[in-house]
């Protein structure tokens, strides 16, 4: 949702005012009034659990490579656990693994699973809700497949490699996989090998290891959310390779021939292939939305009583007919309207990446059956100030939880998160600068910024110096990296520092105020605590 729409966003709200509270007494039970799915509340401490492992945290070196469970090795994460767990502003923690981490050999095998990195984090759960019962802490869970998948899956497929080199593209209808080169979130990937997201025999392996994943943690109380994913390239977020760019040419030569192929070009070749006989799903984003809608009833198949997040991205390939729409135009049908308009989720990109992200948020918003016992949240994985106009950012997340507290007929309420796009003690200037501006920031000013940009339309917005909007949005979580909470230990004792509270605002009338990176963070969790919804 484009930042200029902001402030029309509550003014178009207000008709849902009297309706929250019997929206809140409506879905605060499960389908047919069963008991309330488990939803997650406060900060969380984002852990990668392969970065932790690799490179270290603070002043504790990682291991250089991600090892095999040793005792020595899992009281390396027990003791890092703990350290984020005994941080005040801290509700628990958010899990991100990789698949391959946690199914390192096929169903079947005696060690098909290993999941002591991720039990190691329950143990710690258990252990401080054990000593502390009035305030216990919770896990949320963000299993990423795709570049990360198993090397044992990929075994399973041939590529579909050379219909880009010099082959004849029917003599690969049987291919799964594809190689890309140059895309986003490459740093966080196991391999740059990517099985296809309509693949069935992906599609099956990843539900048997979500089966193994439900069937050992589903009953854990201390989980609370699990992320929906499959159809993505390295995390849970609504992205894959794309891009026209000459910079993210894949293969440079076809057939002999000097040049090279882009991503787009490359999805344009396979769903031409895989979708022959299916026009609507050639060269288009339709191959995308019918894989995210199907693993969104995946999960809902599996899992019961917590909570399914979906998470947007930007970043899926803008394909609409086997060409990318020209600037400005948008392809028909547009963004869907009923039962709910999301045309104001597109209005600052007009493509079919965001059309295809709202129509997979459209049947993630259905009634059950889809979604099953669970509840549903969506969240942005791109928290930051200059993102503050993106379509699909946290403008849309609070759109959606707005429009779904009281929720239209043959809808679900759905929650609202996000999760910062980096660590904002290491990149205080890309977290809090504004677009097009130049920054010297602190990580005190840079985390208040950001924090003045979640809260913004919230019933907290007057304390950022925003206004405080008539029809407030809803939030229920936000995800801060493990590093701004190590920050946060180091710079305990540092003293409080002047902090401009007007930060992007612009509202100078704000003035400054005496703040530390902790006491940031208390008064946030504080604040974010008492706008939950149920």
């Amino acid at each position: 949702m484009n930042i200029s729409v902001k402030h029309a966003l509550a003014i178009g709200l207000l008709l849902l005012v009297p309706a929250l509270k019997a929206a809140k007494a409506q879905s605060s039970g499960g389908p047919g009034g069963g008991t309330p799915p488990r939803v997650p509340r406060g900060i969380y401490a984002v852990v990668r659990i392969e970065e932790v492992l690799t490179k270290g945290y603070g002043s504790n070196p990682g291991y250089g490579d991600v090892p095999d469970p040793t005792p020595a090795v899992n009281s390396y994460l027990k003791t890092f656990y703990d350290f984020l767990l005994n941080n005040p502003a801290v509700s628990g923690l958010a899990l991100q693994v990789h698949w391959d981490t946690l199914n390192p050999n096929p169903p079947g095998d005696a060690n098909a699973y290993s999941w002591d990195y991720v039990q190691d984090a329950f143990d710690r759960v258990e252990n401080w809700n054990t000593k502390n019962p009035d305030n216990l802490k919770t896990i949320q869970l963000i299993v990423a497949p795709g570049f990360n998948t198993p090397k044992w899956m990929l075994d399973e497929f041939y590529s579909c490699d050379p219909i880009f080199e010099n082959a004849k593209r029917f003599l690969f209808i049987g291919c799964g996989k594809v190689t890309f080169t140059n895309f986003d979130e490459e740093d966080q990937a196991d391999g740059n090998v990517l099985p296809l997201p309509w693949n069935a025999t992906y599609q099956a392996a990843w539900k048997t290891f979500l089966q193994a994943l439900a069937a050992k943690y589903n009953d854990q109380t201390a989980l609370v959310s699990v992320s929906v994913a499959g159809p993505t390239a390295v995390s849970a977020e609504m992205i894959l390779p794309s891009g026209d760019e000459v910079n993210q040419m894949q293969f440079v030569s076809r057939g002999g021939t000097p040049g090279g192929i882009s991503a787009n070009q490359m999805w344009i070749e396979l769903t031409q292939l895989f979708y022959y006989g299916e026009p609507s799903f050639q060269g288009t984003d339709q191959p995308f939305v019918a894989a995210w809608d199907h693993a969104i009833d995946t999960y809902g198949e599996i899992f019961s009583g917590l909570t399914l997040v979906a998470t947007t991205g930007n970043g899926l390939p803008n394909l609409a007919g086997g060409d990318t729409p020209p600037p400005g135009e948008f392809p028909d049908p547009g963004p869907p309207a009923t039962p709910i308009n999301f045309a104001t989720d597109c209005t600052a990109d007009q493509n079919m990446d965001c059309q295809a992200e709202t129509q997979i948020l459209s049947y993630f918003v259905e009634a059950y059956p889809v979604g099953g016992s669970n509840a549903k949240a969506t969240q942005t994985s791109g928290l930051e100030v200059q993102r503050e106009g993106a379509y699909l950012g946290i403008n849309g997340v609070k759109f959606l939880s707005q429009q779904t507290a009281a929720p239209p007929a043959g809808t679900s309420q759905v929650l609202g998160g996000a999760q910062f796009n980096t660590s904002v003690s290491k990149h205080a200037n890309a977290e809090g600068c504004p677009e097009g501006e130049t920054c010297s920031l602190n990580p005190d000013q840079a985390l208040y910024d950001v924090l003045q940009d979640f809260f913004t339309e919230t019933s907290i917005a007057g304390q950022y110096c925003e206004p405080e909007p008539q029809a407030p949005a809803f939030l229920n979580y936000l995800q801060i990296y493990y590093q701004d909470f190590v920050y946060a230990g180091v710079a305990k004792n540092e003293g409080q520092i002047s902090v401009n509270s007007a930060g992007n605002s612009g509202n100078a009338a704000c003035g400054n105020v005496k703040m530390y990176f902790q006491g940031e963070l208390n008064a946030a969790s504080t604040q974010l605590l008492g706008i939950t919804e149920p």
